[in-house]
């Protein structure tokens, strides 16, 4: 049947409505779904804000307690529905190891459990542990407060805050934290045996500082080891590692080398030198050469080092006559030529080749036919100078700089500009080439006349004394303080 004009109207409309009805009730669900998704975020970004300043605030508690200041504290944590704190005793670790503290001989100095505080949710956590807060969520973890490690000047303070119980609560907790022990000292120990006392595994190195050898290794195994990384960068330049596998973080700090007396490397071999501070750092320097087979006569001795395109050698030259020295007093000369190049195509070159035998900074004890030297003494080098000798370990067949430059402003009357003839201190110069080679190099020992290898020394009989100023570059340590701070925290 067909529709009048009328008819066709009405139905048109009818069907106007209902779409209208329609798309309005679409668009509705879409407002309110889109409203309430909107809404949920907002509200899980305010919960984790509101856990993590409790959290921030539960630190400061927990430090006041810890470090003993107070034995007991308590405070209130926010929470939402969805959420509760748990307490954990084992949750994570920290291990302080003291790697070729002697002689390739390791030392795990401080190996526990941190223990931690969480508050979790279906989509993020936030944690006490270590002194300090963490938060992990779908984008990864971030550190929120720092935890309890200070390191400054080559200097490193651990407090470890251990959480020693097991809690857990949800809703709204109040969380009373006590201390468990008094607060226990790690390292370094007492001067004195006594209670506390406590030696490396080899029974003679003592927990004393400054520490000395090898390097001092941190490793936090933790959920959080990546912001653990993180932070240990920020902190220092030592060696930061991770293994994902093991889920830990290890900072790697070198301690300060050599201070004070060393027994003489064998020919070709080293002194180590570390954390040499900049400047002109080097104290005192010198060495007492026992003789091996035969006797001292036309013997060179050096010290030399390399570093890239910078090279440096000082030389003592016995002469060939010396036995007669010894055996009737007559007069006998010693020698020192000092050697340095910067990789310009020029070497620097001092010599004094009229130093007493028996009574100069270069001298031979008829006795005990050893022969002392003193490095830092303020016996004069002449520039460009006679007497230089072809016996040395490195090559020297650069020409010599007419007009050496010393820049160090301010140290032992720099700057100077010398020509040939001048002259200044073997003091001065044993400062001033060593630190172009800091913080790290070796210092190594050499021995002729000839390659061919024969000891001229006796190296287990020679001795020497080496003092320098160290760097408080935050690659290195020279003073760790460890504790143990044990709390409880229970929640109701």
């Amino acid at each position: 049947m067909r529709l009048s004009e009328p008819d066709h109207r009405a139905v048109s409309s009818t069907l106007a409505v209902v779409l209208l009805l329609g798309m309005t009730l679409l668009g509705t669900g879409i407002i309110v779904g889109v409203g309430s998704s909107a809404l949920s975020t907002t509200q899980q970004s305010v919960d984790a804000e509101r856990a993590e300043q409790s959290m921030t605030q539960f630190d400061a508690v927990t430090a006041m307690v810890g470090l003993g200041q107070t034995d007991r504290e308590s405070l209130t944590l926010q929470s939402s529905s969805d959420g509760g704190y748990t307490v954990s005793p084992d949750d994570g670790w920290l291990r302080i190891k003291h790697w070729n503290y002697s002689e390739e001989k390791d030392e795990v100095v401080y190996n526990a459990s941190l223990g931690s505080v969480t508050y979790r949710t279906e989509t993020s956590a936030v944690t006490y542990q270590g002194g300090g807060v963490w938060q992990r969520s779908d984008g990864g973890t971030s550190m929120v407060s720092p935890p309890e490690f200070h390191y400054r000047d080559a200097t490193l303070t651990l407090p470890v805050v251990r959480v020693r119980n097991t809690d857990s609560a949800s809703g709204r907790v109040r969380a009373i934290v006590s201390r468990r022990d008094e607060v226990a000292r790690v390292y370094p120990h007492p001067k004195e045996p006594g209670p506390g006392w406590k030696t490396y595994d080899d029974g003679v190195a003592t927990y004393r500082n400054p520490v000395r050898n090898g390097s001092v290794n941190v490793t936090v195994h933790s959920e959080f080891y990546r912001g653990w990384a993180e932070y240990f960068r920020t902190r220092t330049t030592g060696n930061v590692t991770v293994d994902h596998d093991a889920r830990t973080a290890t900072l790697e700090l070198a301690t300060v080398g050599m201070v004070g007396a060393f027994e003489l490397p064998a020919k070709n071999e080293g002194i180590e030198i570390r954390g040499m501070a900049s400047g002109h750092p080097i104290r005192e320097f010198e060495v007492s050469l026992a003789k091996s087979n035969g006797g001292n006569n036309n013997m060179d001795f050096s010290f030399y080092t390399t570093k890239g395109s910078k090279a440096y050698e000082t030389v003592v030259h016995v002469p060939k006559g010396i036995g007669n020295y010894c055996k009737n007093g007559k007069e006998a000369d010693m020698t020192m030529v000092v050697y340095y190049r910067n990789g310009t195509g020029t070497q620097h070159v001092w010599a004094n080749d009229s130093i007493p035998a028996g009574t100069g900074p270069v001298s031979i004890d008829c006795s005990t036919e050893t022969i002392a030297v003193n490095y830092t003494s303020d016996m004069p080098l002449t520039y460009d100078g006679t007497g230089t000798t072809d016996e040395t370990a490195l090559t020297w067949d650069d020409p010599v700089d007419s007009s050496p430059s010393f820049n160090h402003s301010g140290e032992d009357g720099e700057n100077t500009t010398f020509v040939p003839g001048g002259q200044t201190t073997s003091r001065h110069l044993t400062r001033h080439y060593l630190s172009f080679f800091a913080p790290e190099f070796d210092l190594n020992a050499w021995h002729g006349p000839g390659n061919s290898g024969k000891a001229r020394l006796d190296v287990d009989e020679s001795t020497g004394e080496l003092r320098y100023d160290t760097t408080t570059s935050s690659q290195y340590i020279t003073f760790l303080h460890v504790t143990e701070n044990n709390v409880t925290v229970e929640l109701s």
